[in-house]
């Protein structure tokens, strides 16, 4: 459950708005747990209750068809929770009410002393006159559960921190009795315990020589509280959450063992996944070594020039790999990756750039690796365009990167300064190799646009279609 402190009085002290927080967040493992509605309702300067939070059962059908929450409860309609409210006694009702056709009964457990706030529980007919042997269980659990949460709030034995759990569909549920033995284990708990080792019955065990359970049992029936454990034995994980009791403890097991196998999959293909993104990294700078190799042998000062460029496109790739190889998934803070970039144009350019500034402003957020990738070429060509041919000879003057992110679009602009497009430019013809590069990866790969603006410098903004 969310924090429920947030529905709860202002008026509240600490102390109360404590225990009802942690009521709030165990009344839905009460409510499967007792396949009966709960709801916690507070009482009011003005004397009357008022609902704060509810839940209704997984396990069985719904009394009450809707949340109650927010509501004010009558005296009239649930006499039960307002005389456990004045006597500070749990009252289990015997009243009979029916709604959408469905009879069922009214129980309360008041909350402090004097009591605050009442926890009210509604069970159906079916299920209170036809239980069978683990249904009668599970509610005799959920009853014994409710006095603990009226008396105080569950707290994690050792740490002292609030406790709070749910039941899951596949748990197998105990009760473990004062002598600390198992006195009923349910289906779902003697198979998933039988898998983890245990031989014979279960019932009648002592919990602390269960798998796991002088780990996960044992903390709980010497100190109370209550605790989540878990525990690897017999090749099997299994998760533990078990509560103290007036006497002896509820003990919830679950094998996840499975769950626990995929996410070690899962973390084997992230970090292959890494290792890729790392090696196709070295590869990347391994190519601009050989250019770089090939333009020193090179005697031509325009070859040398075009293969210059051509290590800074490779660079531009890189960079995103890199970031990648330490990523955990395949996005990329593009931000961060743009301003790695144009570092990296500014600084190729040292000998030709001058005075030349380059700032970068706002962010795109995470991008998809191979967005960003494509991303990094361009802005890496269009930073070089702005710096070698926008700003001219000279060099001196400033370039401005922007960047913007729309629910479905990214948006990128490059601006300098300088002295602007050339008269009867054309960006579709061009035969400059830089642009040609721009142009294909933003309408073909990228599915974008791609505009070029005069005035004051020049302008180049792209757009690209994005999933949200």
């Amino acid at each position: 459950m969310e924090d429920a402190s947030a529905a709860l009085p202002a008026w509240l002290e600490e102390g109360p708005r404590a225990h009802l927080d942690n009521v709030a967040r165990n009344l839905q493992f009460v409510a499967d747990l007792g396949y009966g509605d709960v709801a916690l309702a507070v009482r009011t300067p003005q004397g009357t209750l008022t609902v704060v939070a509810d839940a209704r059962p997984m396990t069985a059908v719904a009394a009450v068809a809707t949340s109650r929450a927010g509501k004010t409860l009558s005296v009239h309609d649930e006499p039960e929770a307002y005389r456990a409210l004045q006597t500070g006694d749990p009252v289990a009702g015997d009243r009979r009410r029916t709604t959408r056709g469905i009879q069922y009964v009214t129980s309360a457990h008041p909350i402090g002393t004097p009591a605050f706030a009442v926890i009210i529980r509604d069970l159906t007919q079916q299920v209170v006159d036809a239980p069978g042997t683990m249904e009668r269980q599970f509610m005799a659990l959920a009853d014994e559960l409710l006095e603990m949460l009226s008396a105080g709030p569950l707290s994690e034995v050792g740490t002292g921190q609030a406790f709070w759990t749910t039941r899951r569909a596949g748990d197998g549920v105990m009760r473990v009795d004062d002598t600390g033995r198992v006195a009923y284990a349910s289906p779902n708990a003697v198979n998933i315990l039988r898998l983890a080792g245990v031989e014979g019955s279960l019932t009648g065990a002592l919990a602390v020589e269960m798998p796991g359970g002088a780990q996960a049992v044992g903390p709980v029936l010497r100190s109370g509280g209550a605790l989540q454990s878990e525990v690897s034995v017999a090749g099997r994980v299994l998760l533990y959450r078990t509560v103290a009791l007036k006497t002896g403890a509820a003990v919830l097991v679950e094998d996840i063992t499975d769950a626990r196998r995929r996410d070690a999959e899962l973390k084997v293909k992230e970090a292959t996944i890494r290792e890729v993104h790392h090696r196709v990294k070295n590869n990347l700078q391994t190519i601009s070594s050989l250019l770089r190799i090939q333009s020193r042998r090179s005697d031509s000062a325009e070859t040398q020039r075009s293969l210059a460029e051509a290590v800074e496109r490779v660079g531009s790739m890189a960079v995103v790999h890199e970031m990648l190889s330490t990523s955990t998934d395949e996005t990329v803070d593009f931000g961060a990756a743009a301003r790695t970039v144009v570092d990296m144009v500014r600084q190729g350019l040292s000998g030709r750039s001058g005075d030349a500034l380059v700032d970068v402003e706002g962010t795109l957020g995470s991008v998809p690796a191979s967005v960003a990738t494509s991303l990094a070429l361009v802005t890496a060509e269009l930073v070089h365009n702005a710096i070698e041919h926008g700003l001219g000879e000279q060099g001196a003057g400033r370039v401005v990167v922007r960047m913007r992110r729309l629910p479905h679009e990214l948006q990128l602009s490059v601006r300098d300064d300088g002295c602007g497009l050339p008269e009867g430019f054309d960006p579709a013809t061009s035969a400059q190799l830089g642009l040609a590069i721009v142009r294909t990866i933003v309408e073909d790969d990228l599915r974008g646009t791609l505009e070029f603006r005069r005035g004051r410098g020049t302008t180049v903004s792209i757009s690209v279609p994005v999933e949200v």
